[in-house]
């Protein structure tokens, strides 16, 4: 490659002679041509400058003139002369006589530039009209009666354009002084390269594992390169192959002893298990054995009552595996479990009523459904332990925050309280107990803990006790809910009444509730319900019950609920179906809606936005679907498209009298019989009759107050009821 290098070198003086020659005659021409044009530019501002002194035919402010444009140019200018055609001098400079005789032998048209006893010789045609032509005939060069000489001095050396052949020279020799250390460098960076791949195959041969070569080499010596990586990483993969099964073995044998110690902690946490399961077996059999063995102390409901708990022990004791979630709306799932819950108390004559939350018909829940019903049913058990006890109280409320919900199970009772062994067991979990009435209570704190639930326990002798668990769950999903728009609430018991209300806040949108029969009669008769709700009290006044229950049956859906004690005795005196209590949220759900068409329908008519505001906050909870109008054209333009039950008019609309308005309506076919009703601040009484005469049937007069509203209901419910138009 350096040989290479070095047989180039006499090419490089030949071209970098070459180079100097072409550029010396590059310049030379170049020089030449910027002369030439510098000179032909001098030339030709000469005719514009003394073009306005040809024509004053003055010959010294001619003179004056070139000689100033001689001093002012940057060229080397000696003589400026100005000639006639037949080469008479017509003007010049100070120098002018010394120029050589010019006399052209034929018109001359074009700039030229000569070359005359070492001088340039610049002859530019000019027209015989300088002084008045045209820039354009000057340049045309038409009519050329005179001719500017410019003389100017030759260059006198060749100094100008020797400098860049000398710097070009230069460039080139300090280039080929550069392309030789290259070449020398290159010629070094071999021998180094060729003196490493040497010591590397040494160390190679001698069997050592850091033989591989990393550095670059140069191009020639790059194969190799590659042949002695490829040895170096061949007995590096013979090494670490060995090295691998090595490491191999040892983790085999690591793995051996591992699986011997793992097996032999899981036998010993099996036979404990097992040592366990005996103990377990033995005290439940004890217990059974003592179940057994008592049927003169233990009545044979609460024996049948203990095996069923004690199996349900049982079976949460041997499970392992995590009980599946199901989905579950909990209005649904408790309707379901009702028989069930009913039947346990029905064993010791208990009562039971439910407390729900308006969110158990709003979300699906998933929750464990098999340690729920085994849950519910131990604190129902555990609760009838306490001694005086007449009634349970079961509380599901489901709270929802986001899609996470927690739940509260609460089983509330009268009586003296829970047993101190039952409340003993509930406090402490941990402690283990032989008496059949702990049961129930094991059962709870196993579920509890399966749930990673909390427990709380209130018990006052005299004063009943109240049992709640409460766990999460993170799954919650809202669900669609086919509300009632109004449902009448009757419950004698104020404390309940309220509780019922708040429960139907998720499936009814308006509760209208009252405690008092005389107060239930009134609501009846006013308005118009999706459904009655009545909780009956001690059978009084049968007759004024059987007829207002009667009444209400033929409008809309009645469910009837009494105590177990005074039930029989309300089925025979009403002869309709009633159900036992409790009442639950499911039961509501399964009652279809009665159609909104079937509730009276109100327009109002007046211009007072105020008052509209005002009627629409007093109707608002009312069973009625509410229109309004503004004026006259709005008010029959609905009654155009819509049917009204009821129409309340004002008298001074803006746009048309309430008595002319009245008159439209009852030329319609669809209103002739519909109540209209005139609403003014006052009328006397020959007013009173034009409104009754244009077809009117009442006045309310503003402003509307609780007794006038009274009136307007009661004219929405004759119209639904009779369509009379009284």
């Amino acid at each position: 490659m350096t040989n290479y290098f070095r047989q180039l070198t006499l090419p490089w003086l030949i071209a970098l002679s070459l180079m100097l020659l072409f550029t010396a005659l590059w310049y030379h021409y170049e020089s030449k041509i910027m002369q030439r044009a510098q000179v032909q530019q001098f030339t030709s501002s000469l005719q514009f400058s003394i073009r306005p002194l040809l024509a004053s035919k003055n010959p010294d402010l001619l003179k004056a003139q070139l000689n100033h444009l001689r001093y002012a140019s940057v060229l080397p200018v000696s003589t400026i002369a100005v000639y006639s055609d037949t080469g008479r001098l017509i003007s010049g400079t100070d120098k002018a006589t010394l120029l050589p005789q010019f006399q052209p032998e034929q018109m001359q048209q074009e700039f030229q530039l000569l070359h005359e006893a070492g001088k340039l010789m610049a002859i530019q045609p000019m027209s015989s009209s300088a002084a008045s032509s045209g820039y354009e005939e000057v340049i045309a060069g038409r009519n050329d009666d005179y001719y500017v000489v410019v003389q100017l001095e030759a260059p006198g050396n060749y100094s100008v354009w020797l400098v860049p052949v000398l710097v070009v020279a230069m460039l080139g020799w300090a280039t080929l002084l550069i392309v030789l250390g290259g070449i020398g460098r290159v010629s070094q960076r071999q021998q180094t390269d060729i003196s490493l791949l040497v010591h590397k195959l040494s160390q190679l041969k001698q069997g050592q594992l850091n033989s591989r070569l990393d550095d670059e080499l140069v191009a020639e010596l790059t194969p190799l390169k590659t042949a002695l990586n490829e040895l170096a990483g061949q007995q590096l993969n013979n090494r670490s192959r060995d090295d691998t099964e090595k490491n191999q073995f040892k983790q085999q044998i690591t793995a051996l002893t591992q699986s011997l110690t793992i097996e032999k902690q899981q036998s010993a946490q099996l036979h404990r298990l097992y040592e366990q399961n005996q103990l377990q077996q033995q005290q439940q059999l004890s217990q059974l054995r003592q179940l057994v063995h008592q049927p003169a102390v233990m009545p044979q409901i609460q024996l049948k009552r203990a095996l069923h708990s004690q199996l349900m022990l049982v079976e949460l004791t041997l499970a392992t595996e995590p009980e599946p979630l199901t989905p579950l709306l909990l209005t649904e799932y408790l309707g379901r479990q009702l028989p069930h819950y009913r039947s346990i108390l029905a064993e010791q004559n208990l009562a039971l009523q439910l407390n729900e939350a308006p969110a158990n018909a709003l979300y699906q829940v998933a929750l464990p459904e098999n340690l729920l019903t085994t849950l519910l049913t131990a604190l129902l058990r555990l609760s009838c332990h306490s001694e005086g006890i007449t009634e349970l109280t079961l509380t599901i409320q489901l709270s929802v925050t986001g899609s996470a919900g927690s739940l509260l199970l609460s089983v509330t009772g009268n009586g003296d309280g829970l047993l101190a062994p039952v409340r003993q067991q509930l406090v402490n979990p941990g402690q283990q107990s032989s008496h059949w009435q702990n049961i129930d209570s094991q059962i709870v704190t196993q579920i509890a803990a399966k749930l990673d639930a909390s427990i709380d326990v209130q018990s006052l002798e005299g004063l009943g006790s109240t049992v709640s668990v409460r766990f999460s769950s993170a799954d919650c999903q809202p669900v669609q809910v086919d509300r009632f728009k109004h449902v009448l609430l009757f419950d004698p018991q104020l404390t309940r009444l309220a509780e019922r209300k708040a429960a139907l806040g998720s499936l009814v949108t308006s509760v209208a509730q009252c405690a008092d029969l005389s107060e239930l009669q009134l609501k009846a008769k006013q308005h118009h319900y999706d459904a009655v709700l009545i909780f009956l009290p001690e059978p009084t006044e049968l007759t004024a019950w059987l007829e207002l229950i009667q009444a209400l049956k033929q409008k809309t859906r009645v469910l009837c609920y009494a105590g177990a004690d005074c039930i029989q005795m309300w089925r025979e005196a009403l002869g309709v179906a009633i159900t036992a209590e409790p009442f639950c949220l499911d039961q509501l759900q399964q009652i279809q809606a009665l159609d909104t068409i079937n509730l009276p329908k109100l327009l109002v008519v007046d211009d007072n936005p105020t008052n509209l505001a005002f009627i629409q906050m007093l109707l608002k909870q009312q069973p009625l679907e509410l229109s309004t109008a503004n004026c006259a054209q709005q008010a029959l333009q609905l009654c155009a498209v819509q049917q009204f039950d009821v129409i309340l008019l004002d008298i001074q609309l803006p746009d048309m009298h309430g008595t002319e308005v009245a008159k439209q309506l009852r030329q319609m076919e669809a209103y002739q019989l519909t109540p209209i009703l005139a609403f003014t601040a006052h009328a006397l009484a020959d007013e009173v009759a034009s409104f009754k005469a244009a077809g009117m049937n009442d006045v309310i007069f503003k402003p509307l107050e609780v007794n006038k509203l009274q009136q307007i209901l009661h004219w929405c419910s004759s119209a639904k009821t009779d369509n009379t138009g009284q």
